[in-house]
C-alpha cells in the first residue's frame, strides 16, 4: 500500500526547539514517576506512562511515513507526550481510568498542562494546535470543519493512540495482566456469546456502539470496528503486518456471523484509499475514537 503525503505544511517558519522537546520529555518523566512513585497501586499508572511513550513511537514512526519536517515531527511528539497526562491526576483522585466516573481525561490533561505553564516556550499557533489536538483526542466527534493542518494532526494522534491500544487489549487477551479484568476489559463476563447489534454494525461499516456491549465479545468487536475510523493508509498497512484484527479475532468464538463481519472488515482495509493519504470520508464524518477510550480508560 503505498503512502501519499496529503498536505504540504513546507514553508512555515520553524519555531519549535530540540532543547526545548528534550525539556519536555524529562518533564514527562518526572511527572509520571512521580505519581508512580507515591502511589499505593502503581502498576496502572506505570501501563499509563508506558503507553504515552509508545504512542510517542509510533506517532513518529508515522509523521516519518508521512514525510512530516522535523518541526512537525516535534510537534506530534509533544502532543502524543502529554495526550494522556491527566490520566496520572484522574487515578490519584478516583482510583479509576474511567471518565465517566471520574472527569475526562483529555480535558485534566488541558489542565495540568496550563497549571505547569509546560508549552508556554512554545508559538501560540503551536500551543493552539497541540492543545486542540490533546482536546478531542478522545471525544467521539470533532469538527466538521476546520483548517486542514489541525485536522491533520489530530487524526495522527487519534491514529497513533488506537495503534499501541491495540497491542495493550491484544497482549491482554494473550497474556492477562493483573487487574486487566476491571482496568482494561470493564469486568465484562467472557460468557463466549455476542451481541447480533455488534455483528450489524462492524457489517454496515460503522462503529459498535457502547450501548451494544453486553459480554467480553462484545468489546472486541467493538475494538476491531474501530478500523473503520482511521485516518492514513500507512496507519491500515501497519494494522495488517501486525495482524491485530486478526490476533482480535482469534479470541472470539467460531461463528459464520462472525467469520463473515471479520472477513468484511479485512476486505475494508485492502481497499481502503483515502483521498491523497487523509481520509477524505473521516473529514466528513469525524468520529475519529470512541466511547470506549473514555469507557474503559486505555
Amino acid at each position: 500500500m503505498e503512502t501519499i503525503t496529503t498536505i504540504d505544511f513546507s514553508g512555515r517558519k520553524k519555531i519549535m526547539k530540540s532543547e526545548t522537546l528534550e525539556q519536555l520529555k524529562q518533564f514527562f518523566l518526572a511527572y509520571a514517576n512521580q505519581y508512580i512513585k507515591g502511589s499505593h497501586d502503581p502498576e496502572p499508572l506505570i501501563m499509563k506512562r508506558d503507553h504515552t511513550l509508545r504512542v510517542c513511537t509510533e506517532i513518529l514512526a508515522l509523521g516519518k511515513a508521512l514525510m512530516l519536517d522535523e518541526n512537525d515531527m516535534m510537534l506530534a511528539e509533544t502532543m502524543a507526550l502529554f495526550h494522556d497526562l491527566g490520566r496520572f491526576k484522574q487515578y490519584e483522585t478516583y482510583k479509576t481510568f474511567l471518565d465517566h466516573q471520574s472527569e475526562n481525561h483529555a480535558r485534566l490533561s488541558l489542565q495540568e498542562i496550563d497549571a505547569h505553564g509546560i508549552l508556554d516556550p512554545l508559538a501560540a499557533e503551536e500551543q493552539e494546535l497541540i492543545k486542540k489536538s490533546i482536546a478531542f483526542h478522545n471525544a467521539a466527534n470533532i469538527p466538521r470543519q476546520g483548517d486542514d493542518r489541525l485536522l491533520f494532526f489530530m487524526g495522527l494522534l487519534r491514529d497513533a493512540d488506537k495503534l499501541d491500544i491495540w497491542r495493550v487489549v491484544i497482549g491482554n487477551y494473550t497474556n492477562p495482566r493483573p487487574g486487566s479484568q476491571r482496568a482494561i476489559n470493564l469486568g465484562l463476563v467472557d460468557d463466549h456469546g455476542f451481541s447480533t447489534d455488534a455483528i450489524d454494525a462492524i457489517l454496515a461499516g460503522t462503529f459498535v456502539k457502547s450501548g451494544s456491549i453486553k459480554r467480553l465479545n462484545d468489546l472486541k468487536l467493538m475494538q476491531i470496528s474501530w478500523v473503520f475510523d482511521l485516518n492514513f493508509a500507512q496507519t491500515v498497512l501497519w494494522v495488517k503486518e501486525r495482524s491485530y484484527i486478526e490476533k482480535i479475532a482469534a479470541t472470539l468464538p467460531d461463528n459464520p456471523r462472525v467469520e463473515k463481519a471479520i472477513a468484511h472488515v479485512c476486505q475494508y482495509m485492502d481497499t481502503f484509499s483515502p483521498l491523497n493519504g487523509f481520509s477524505g470520508n473521516n473529514m466528513d464524518i469525524m468520529q475519529i475514537h470512541h466511547d470506549f477510550h473514555n469507557r474503559a480508560g486505555v
